[in-house]
């Protein structure tokens, strides 16, 4: 007869059958782990595909960065009017120009208010001036001040890069606007306009010389180039739009200038479990069908929220440890491994490899990288090396020597072998 006692043997039996009935859904949340954020979403698509109880808040993901929103951006990507302009422009079917003279007729001078309509005339399609001023003046019999006034007004309340006279001066000037917005770095406005050209010819090793950037910066700054900024001032209609560019781990800087850490979890793609015991009767088989429904979802939910949550904590650790390269460049990177982060943060190593690997990380640029950036030893020695490599050749010695004065002693067989990986000549 029972007695009500629980001694240790049935307190350890209970300890061991809780912690198999939990086993499955932990060993899906760790295999889920290993998925990339392309992955999780074809995941969550199939079962919202295949379980009824399963549901999508209303919205849309954000043009920005892919999280789910009720209406038009999220407040992240909402920032700036600039690169709000950059992401959205006008939608389909809306004639980009249409409020444009209106608008930048409350904004220019009054004595210049009837050469507004003879300037717009020469915008292209594309919000481009299908001349100069100087013979916009000349054509339409205005003075040379009264255009550049219009052509300010238009600017000033037009999108970025509005009446621009080539594609790099437009280019360049929504480079500005998220330079400006702390979303691309401030050396981005030049590279484009002095080096679209070279980056086109892939001469990444001009820019470097010229600009006194890294390769991994040059590279960076392409990143961005192809990613965020558009050969046209406003939207045309029909033309699709490239999409953002995806990742796994967002970085976003908060108004200190801090670093935050954000990983999408079940709430970033809009994913909820839908109430619909009410309709269902008591005494009938589909109260059992939909409770498997339902904890089917949730086991859903909690393993997407236990790979965000693993994420978090391995590369907010590695943040911490990776400020200065983050801040700086690569020349500032700091020696860190998977297994230091796996022992600071209690995981085992091999959870941590299985969590950076095949990981996207975007930067507060805009930029998408590996996440294994933040990880390694030799990266911060490569970028001194190949500054040193940018002045002309040198013999492994000198560049043991020039490496040793910025505090890497490295010997001369690794110095060749950092030498060859950057593709360089002896």
């Amino acid at each position: 007869m029972a007695t009500g006692r629980t001694g240790p043997g049935l307190q350890l039996q209970v300890g061991v059958n809780t912690e198999l009935r939990a086993l499955p859904g932990l060993l899906n949340a760790m295999g889920m782990l290993a998925m990339t954020h392309d992955e999780v979403a074809e995941a969550t698509e199939r079962a919202l595909a295949q379980n009824p109880v399963l549901e999508r808040a209303d919205g849309h993901p954000c043009p920005g960065c892919g999280r789910h929103v009720t209406s038009g951006m999220c407040s992240r990507c909402r920032g700036h009017p600039g690169v709000s302009a950059l992401r959205d422009g006008p939608e389909q079917g809306v004639d980009p120009f249409a409020t444009l003279e209106a608008d930048a007729g409350l904004d220019i001078r009054a004595d210049c208010r009837h050469a507004l309509g003879q300037v717009l005339a020469h915008l292209t399609a594309r919000g481009l001036l299908d001349c100069g001023p100087g013979e916009i003046a000349a054509a339409e019999g205005l003075d040379p001040g009264q255009v550049h006034e219009a052509l300010r007004a238009i600017r000033a309340v037009g999108p970025p890069g509005i009446a621009a006279t080539s594609v790099t001066e437009l280019l360049a000037a929504q480079a500005g606007v998220l330079a400006d917005a702390g979303l691309a770095p401030p050396w981005l406005p030049r590279l484009v306009r002095e080096h679209l050209g070279d980056l086109a010819a892939g001469s990444t090793g001009v820019v470097v010389r010229a600009m006194g950037l890294t390769a991994d910066q040059v590279l960076a700054g392409l990143d961005i180039i192809r990613d965020r900024l558009k050969p046209f001032a406003a939207f045309v209609a029909n033309e699709a739009e490239a999409p953002a560019p995806t990742a796994d781990v967002f970085l976003y800087r908060r108004p200190d200038g801090s670093l935050e850490v954000e990983v999408p979890a079940s709430a970033w793609f809009g994913l909820q479990v839908a109430d619909l015991a009410a309709g269902v009767p008591a005494a009938s088989g589909a109260k059992e069908w939909l409770a498997g429904h339902e904890h089917a979802a949730r086991r859903l939910l909690y393993q997407v929220d236990r790979r965000a949550g693993a994420l978090l904590r391995i590369t907010e650790c590695a943040v911490a440890h990776q400020k200065a390269f983050l801040e700086h460049g690569p020349g500032h990177h700091h020696p860190l491994t998977r297994t230091a982060v796996a022992q600071e943060i209690g995981l085992h190593p091999s959870t941590v490899s299985r969590a950076v690997n095949g990981k996207r990380l975007r930067l507060p640029t805009g930029s998408v990288t590996d996440l294994s950036c933040l990880f390694g030893k030799g990266l911060a020695a490569r970028a001194v090396l190949q500054k040193a490599l940018t002045g002309g050749a040198a013999s492994d010695q000198k560049l043991r020597e020039e490496l040793a004065r910025n505090g890497f002693a490295l010997a001369r067989r690794t110095v060749n072998k950092y030498r060859r990986s950057l593709n360089q000549d002896v």
